[in-house]
């Protein structure tokens, strides 16, 4: 494996979370692998039908949830920046 070159270190987790478009409707399931204060690596199921931008929700009651953009793909997972707060409301 190369020398690391992104600017904050990702810590690895296992953490579950959903993923919904900006209206609130659902997209589905994920499984965060790791996360950075810039983004994090998610695990789906099919990563084409994850869109561009999209909202984690990273607690059970969708308080805790950041704007993401995909950064990659792979087949099963996808890499995300985490957008500037966008004064996402709760739906």
């Amino acid at each position: 494996m190369g020398p690391e070159h992104r600017k904050d270190t990702r810590r690895i987790v296992r953490q579950a979370a959903r993923m919904v478009c900006s209206d609130g409707s659902a997209l589905g399931t994920c499984l965060m692998i790791d996360i950075s204060r810039t983004g994090a690596r998610l695990r789906v199921d099919a990563s084409d039908a994850v869109p561009d931008e999209f909202i984690l929700l990273l607690s059970h009651d969708g308080k805790l949830r950041r704007q993401c953009a995909v950064a990659w793909r792979s087949l099963t997972a996808v890499g995300v920046h985490f957008l500037p707060d966008r004064s996402i409301k709760e739906k």
